[in-house]
Order: structure tokens, then sequence, then C-alpha cells
């Protein structure tokens, strides 16, 4: 038992066999770049990218010793570190390339950039006339290296016209590239959902994200995906997992918890969990997620606390403080959570609150 209240464990033979299986269906020369933004969603950055830095061939925010992307540039503090460092940055502002192009020059280094071409997402990126323009800036400039040339789909799996549209205006703008006689080293546009459902989406380089640690980004991406790859499967990584601290019996007709919301009708004995929403255990699990303890489901009882969950321990004669429990799991998963929590999968791991420890598992 680990010294701590609240833990998550990794398993690294998960994340091999999640890389392995898009090798299969990847072709041999598409580069594979691993997304570890937002501490690997949830799944501890450094303790991932240590695990996977000899299976992938690009970082996405973070690495070891592979190349790094930063996917979102909206930051003005430590740029000449992260050049001096060879960190590749996502550009979509011609004030961007200025400041970059300064900072490379007192530095007489190249700044290795990757451009971000808006196709209809509506977020970071900059539209095909534009773009061509900061295309052509870069090109130009003597302190700066054009890398990549990317964009990011909006519903890959959900929206076929939609995709198709998106598709089209960037390879227009690939197009006018080659017109130009400007070169990259990288196109890439595939997310996991992507990568899973559209090969004509895959470019030279894919980035795998919640795939990576066996989540699927969605229950019909799932679908579409068996239909194409029947033997492709994907294992979770992730194991989150607390204690008891407490274990105590509830009077019957009693109250549990802030907001008087669970009444037991019968004496009860009930266990507590260091864990909250504070941790990222969602409030909303208050009264209908479960837990496991002895490989048994025990009900959450009441509201979730900032710190603290009670669940009920009825069923248990020789339940005993510091016994292990498990919050998430493949079978109380995050896509059940986040049924209970009117949500995705993508944000039940992602939440889990990064202080909590992260441990390697073989």
């Amino acid at each position: 038992m680990l010294d701590v209240n609240s833990w998550v464990e990794i398993s690294e033979s998960a994340l091999l066999y999640n890389i392995s299986q898009f090798r299969k269906i990847l072709p041999k020369d598409t580069q594979l770049s691993a997304v570890v933004k937002s501490n690997a969603y949830g799944h501890g950055m450094i303790e991932v990218a240590k695990t996977i830095a000899t299976k992938v061939d690009y970082f996405c925010t973070v690495n070891i010793k592979k190349p790094i992307l930063v996917l979102s540039f909206y930051f003005e503090k430590n740029l000449a570190e992260a050049l001096k460092q060879n960190i590749e940055l996502v550009v979509y502002r011609p004030d961007q390339l200025v400041a970059l192009s300064k900072i490379a020059k007192k530095l007489n280094k190249k700044a290795k950039l990757h451009l971000k071409v808006e196709t209809g997402i509506g977020r970071l990126g900059v539209k095909n006339s534009q773009a061509l323009l900061l295309a052509k800036k870069i090109t130009s400039d003597p302190n700066l290296k054009l890398i990549g040339v990317f964009s990011h789909f909006s519903a890959s799996e959900e929206n076929k016209v939609y995709t198709d549209r998106q598709l089209k205006f960037f390879n227009q703008f690939l197009a006018q590239l080659k017109k130009q006689g400007i070169s990259h080293q990288f196109t890439h546009f595939a997310s996991s959902a992507a990568t899973l459902v559209r090969e004509d989406t895959r470019f030279s380089m894919v980035r795998l994200g919640i795939a990576l640690y066996g989540l699927w980004p969605s229950d019909l991406t799932k679908r579409l995906a068996l239909k194409k790859y029947p033997n492709i499967k994907l294992k979770p990584v992730l194991i989150w997992k607390t204690k008891i601290i407490l274990i105590k019996n509830i009077p019957a007709n009693s109250a549990i918890g802030y907001g008087c919301t669970r009444k037991v009708v019968k004496k009860t004995k009930v266990a507590i969990l260091p864990i909250g929403y504070f941790d990222g255990y969602d409030r909303l699990f208050s009264n209908q997620a479960c837990v496991l303890i002895q490989n048994k489901k025990c009900s959450v009882l009441g509201r979730v606390a900032m710190n603290l969950t009670i669940v009920d321990v009825s069923k248990f004669k020789n339940v005993k403080i510091n016994e292990e429990v498990i919050l998430l799991n493949k079978n109380i998963s995050a896509e059940i959570l986040a049924q209970l929590a009117k949500t995705i999968n993508y944000e039940i791991v992602t939440r889990i609150n990064p202080n909590l420890t992260r441990i390697l598992v073989k």
C-alpha cells in the first residue's frame, strides 16, 4: 500500500499495446506523434513520455529525446528557452513570426515552425489566403524554418460532409504551397478518430491522443473503426485508486452528506474515502457512482464533497481501514463515469488532479 491517500496506476504494457495497434494500420512511412498535453490526458506526462519514448516519432507538448511540438502557441514567455531546446512551435499570426525571428537571430538558431491552417473548427489557425502569406514569410526569413503544416478536424467521425469540406480546404492550401515551391517536412491533420476512420486524412504524420490511453474517442468512432479493422483493440491505461480512512455505522433513518440528499432506512455500514471533486472525482457522481472494494461494487452515498466521499460497505464483514478502493478501471470505466457526469471520457481522466501520485506498473 502506498503512503498516499489516492493515486493513479499507469500500465506500461497497455500504453505500448495501444501504440502497436496503430503501427499495424499505419503505413510504415507515416510518423506517429503522441499527444501528451494536459498531463497526458490526466495520465501523467512524464511517466507516459518515458514509457513510450522509443516507440513514437514525435511528442506534442512534452518530450524526452524526440522532437517536441507545442500545439498551441498563445504564450509570450520562455520563447528563447524553447528555441534553445529545439522545441517546435505552432504559428498562425504575423507578429509571432516577427518575435520568433528576432529571438532566433540573437541565438544564432533557426526557429522550427508548424503553420496551423484554419479549415473550419473556428479556433486557432489562419485562413488559406493569409496562410500562404505566412508560409512565404517563414521561408523567406533566414531565422525561421517551416517544418510542418497542419489543421484540426471538428467532427471527423460524426459529419462526413463537413470533414470532406475541411479536407478540401486543406488540400487546396497544400496545392498552393506546392505551386509556390514552398516545401515542408510534415503534413498532419488526423487525430485519433480521423486516423481510425479516414485513411485520406493521415498524410505524413498522425497525432494520437485519447486512443493512446486506451479510450475510444466516441462510440461512433469505435463502431466505424471496427468495421474497417475488426481485430483492433484498445486497452485502458489508467486505474485510479484510493483507500478507506474510516469505517462507521450510520443509524437507521439518518441523512448522509451535504444537503441531506440521501437517507438510509436501516442501519448502514459506510466507509469514508479521502477523495472528492478537488481531486477530480466529480460532484455529479453523488448518489450515482460505484467504487470497487474486494472486486464488489459499493454505492456512493450522498454528495461527493471537496475532499471526502462516503460509500456503502454494508455487504462486508471484514472490510478494513486502509483497504484499497478502485475509483476507475475497465469495470468502472471513464465512459460509465462520463455518462453519470453528462460529459465525455476525455474530461473524466483529464480532470484527475495532477498533484496525485502517478506510478508506472508493468
